[in-house]
């Protein structure tokens, strides 16, 4: 399976993606949906080495053999779980816990800032600022440079 990023706006572009198409012989199953940015390599590095370690660090340290992707599944439960609801009742069907994956760069941020304080609320764990943590690395020294 190939995905391409094409801008609409640009003949060239779409003259590429005529060409292609033009190509193609038999079936094919072909899904356009519209672009939008996922969060960064640099978010995705923070939130799995920052805000979801020091969170699996607490768990590990009550006494449990937690990992950092149970940390990462209470973060999500906490924050991304939707209610499915009969229309008709109004009672709740059954709830669902969302995926970061799925989340813009926005969205992740407003995740990111809710975890961050949820964290400090219920837990008292200070998370360091991302523009003040150096990510990716084998010191956990503050950084000059921003996430």
């Amino acid at each position: 399976m190939q995905e391409v990023l094409i801008n609409f706006d640009d003949p060239a572009e779409k003259r590429v993606l005529w060409d292609f198409l033009k190509t193609c012989k038999g079936r094919w199953r072909i899904t356009a949906c519209r672009y939008r940015r996922r969060r960064s390599d640099v978010q995705n590095r923070y939130y799995w080495g920052v805000v979801v370690r020091l969170f699996g660090d607490f768990l590990r340290d009550q006494g449990e053999q937690y990992t950092d992707e149970d940390a990462h599944e209470v973060l999500k439960a906490a924050f991304l779980r939707k209610s499915i609801v009969n229309q008709e009742t109004g009672e709740i069907i059954c709830e669902t816990v969302g995926s970061t994956a799925k989340l813009t760069t926005g969205e992740f941020i407003e995740y990111l800032d809710k975890c961050v304080a949820w964290l400090a609320d219920m837990f008292h764990i200070v998370v360091p600022d991302p523009n003040q943590y150096r990510i990716g690395t084998e010191s956990d020294e503050p950084a000059s440079h921003t996430v």
